[in-house]
């Protein structure tokens, strides 16, 4: 056993002095890697090894010999331009499938260059400098599948400069100069799968550029500059699934430019600037599954124009300038899944639009001019999961708007002109998990108004008219973990607003009008965790009102006309990390107040009127003085230029002057406090003698 182990261990130590030093060898030599080694020159390699990684170095030659066994050879950023220029054809490396010679600084190719590589499968080129492709460069490579010459300066492609490459399947040529295809480039390129074009000059494309392409499957010309497309441009690539020709400058498109594309999955045709589109541009494409015209300026649609798209998953006219819709342009596309019609400038829509579309899921009408709803608009969306309404003009709902799609999961009315809804418009939509009505003018709201929203999860009301909440009004919303009703009119609230919302995280209630709070209000929001009141008109809070909220981790009380806190008025706030006091008229804090929050991080306290000169400051000002890193902002003494000794600036931090020779008007306040006098004399003292030098 013990000669067998030190057998092993001598056939270790062999292969390992085999591996060229600061390389790694892996899988039995087989692989070397030499990645970022400051190497100018390729190692001498093991027997058996058949892939070599050395990129990222500075190699300037290829020896003639000593590389035949490799399969994998990556010379990606290395220095070889000079040595190619000199050296037209590549060393004999028969058994080579993969070269990776991407950013070297080649700046030419050479007829016949890779003829000692015929198993060569995949040849990247990229990142290099590359001006053309000469006639026969590729002569012997007949089992090259995918070339790579992206991000070079390649300006025409001429004919020729593809021969030899038989079996050619993947070409990339992205990120060149590309201004012209001479017809007849791709005659011989049967196998040709996938074309990449995109990011390039091109102005035109002939009748003949992709003649014999009809392997072709992927073909991407986006980014670039075409005008349009003649129809017999596309004639043979009769197995075209995807065709991109976003981001162009396309104007028109003639009539049956598509119809030889019968395969055809995938069209982009966005971003570009198509102002109409004929009736027979769509002509047979029956496997159609996503056609995107989104970002153009079609201002109309004929009302046959989809007339053949049968299979149609995706349609998207995102941000097109059309302000009606025939009212049967979507009448055979019974299978649609998604149709976005957002940013145009519909105002009317006519019933009966959409009644073929029993499949879709998600309808996307904001941001146009529509002014009214047909009741039965879409009585037939029995599939609709996500309705996008917002930014409209809307004035009213009818109260049977919804009530067929019981697949409802998201409804947005944000920002329309909404003065009421009708009781019962969203009842048995037990699905919707969030609903949007922010920025309407809704005064008020029947008490059943979001009944049996039992899967409600957010519900948005903010910036509306609501003056008060009804009794029961969110009873059925247990679910619910998010209500806004900032940016509204609510005078008070009562005890009963919030029962039901057992699961509620996030209320807010900032920019109203609130002047008190009951103590009990929060008590049935045990799982409250974000509380936003800022901005109202409470000039006091109850003793314990926060008490119950026990998951609290934010409350904003920004903005209102607080001048004093109760003593225990944070009691219960165990798990409170933020708090925000800012712009108040808090004079100082009654002793004791912050203690309850232990795991506070954050504090805001500054735009208040903090009398530093009475001797009830000194509870907060030693606080502050104890826990700056918790302070959010710079909280100041308030400044009273008539009357005050102190500094403009005067830091909360720094008591004003031992609490002896304070004013004798706040020292019959101070007594009364639950903080003993002679601890904040005692405090101050240390806290000047921490201040000095």
């Amino acid at each position: 056993m013990l000669a067998l182990a030190l057998a092993s261990l001598s056939l270790l130590v062999w292969a390992t002095d085999l591996c060229p030093p600061t390389c790694q060898c892996l899988h039995n030599l087989a692989s070397i890697e030499c990645q970022v080694k400051g190497l100018d020159q390729i190692p001498e390699l093991p027997e058996g090894a058949e892939e070599l990684y050395v990129s990222y170095n500075q190699i300037q030659e290829i020896p003639r010999s000593g590389l035949e066994k490799l399969q994998v050879l990556d010379l990606t950023t290395n220095q070889l331009n000079v040595f190619l220029s000199l050296n037209p054809v590549w060393p004999n490396m028969t058994k080579l499938s993969k070269l990776f010679l991407r950013d070297n600084g080649l700046r030419s190719l050479h007829p016949g260059q890779f003829v000692n590589c015929p198993a060569l499968t995949l040849l990247d080129l990229s990142e290099n400098q590359i001006e053309y492709l000469p006639a026969g460069f590729l002569h012997g490579l007949a089992n090259l599948k995918a070339l790579f010459l992206n991000f070079n300066q390649i300006q025409t492609l001429q004919v020729g400069g593809l021969e030899g490459a038989f079996t050619l399947a993947d070409l990339h040529l992205s990120r060149n100069s590309i201004t012209r295809i001479e017809d007849g480039v791709f005659t011989n390129s049967t196998a040709l799968k996938k074309l990449i074009l995109s990011n390039n000059r091109i102005t035109r494309v002939g009748e003949a550029s992709f003649r014999g392409v009809i392997g072709l499957q992927h073909l991407d010309l986006s980014s670039n500059l075409l005008v349009t497309v003649p129809a017999e441009t596309l004639r043979d690539a009769t197995r075209l699934e995807v065709l991109c020709l976003q981001i162009n400058s396309l104007v028109t498109l003639p009539d049956s430019c598509f119809s030889s594309l019968r395969l055809l999955v995938n069209l982009d045709l966005s971003n570009n600037n198509l102002t109409t589109l004929s009736e027979g541009l769509l002509t047979g494409l029956t496997m159609l599954r996503k056609l995107d015209l989104s970002d153009n300026l079609i201002d109309s649609l004929p009302s046959k124009v989809f007339n053949d798209l049968i299979n149609l998953k995706i349609l998207d006219l995102y941000r097109n300038k059309l302000t009606s819709l025939p009212p049967y342009v979507f009448k055979t596309m019974t299978k649609l899944q998604e149709l976005v019609l957002d940013s145009n400038q519909i105002s009317n829509v006519p019933a009966g639009v959409f009644d073929s579309l029993s499949k879709l899921k998600e309808l996307q009408l904001s941001h146009n001019r529509i002014l009214n709803l047909h009741p039965a608009l879409f009585s037939q969306l029995r599939s609709l999961q996500n309705l996008y309404l917002e930014h409209n003009s809307l004035r009213n709902v009818s109260s049977v708007l919804f009530h067929k799609m019981i697949k409802l999961k998201e409804i947005d009315l944000t920002d329309n002109q909404i003065r009421s809804l009708p009781p019962s418009v969203f009842h048995h939509l037990v699905r919707v998990f969030s609903l949007k009505l922010s920025h309407n003018n809704l005064s008020s709201l029947h008490s059943d108004q979001f009944k049996n929203l039992v899967s409600l999860n957010e519900l948005k009301l903010d910036a509306n008219h609501i003056g008060k909440l009804p009794t029961s009004l969110f009873v059925d919303l247990a679910n619910l973990t998010t209500l806004d009703l900032d940016n509204n009119r609510l005078s008070e609230i009562s005890p009963d607003d919030f029962v039901g919302l057992s699961h509620l995280k996030e209320l807010r209630l900032s920019f109203n009008q609130l002047h008190d709070i009951p103590f009990n209000t929060f008590h049935p929001l045990h799982n409250l965790r974000r509380l936003l009141l800022k901005n109202n008109s409470l000039n006091s809070l109850r003793p314990q009102l926060f008490a119950r909220l026990s998951q609290l981790t934010e409350l904003n009380l920004d903005g209102n006309k607080l001048d004093h806190l109760q003593p225990d008025v944070f009691q219960g706030l165990t798990n409170l990390q933020k708090l925000s006091l800012k712009s108040n008229q808090l004079r100082s804090m009654a002793s004791g107040a912050l203690e309850p929050l232990r795991i506070l991080n954050t504090v805001h306290l500054s735009g208040n009127l903090w009398d530093c000169t009475c001797q009830q400051i000194l509870y907060i000002s030693c606080w502050v003085n104890m826990h700056r890193n918790k302070l959010g902002d710079e909280p100041t003494c308030f400044f009273d230029s008539s009357s005050s000794p102190l500094s403009a600036y005067t830091p909360l931090s720094q008591p004003a002057m031992p609490p002896l020779l304070l004013q004798d008007q706040c020292t019959a306040k101070a007594s009364s406090a639950s903080f003993p006098l002679e601890m904040l004399n005692l405090l101050t003292v240390l806290l000047i003698a921490v201040g000095s030098p």
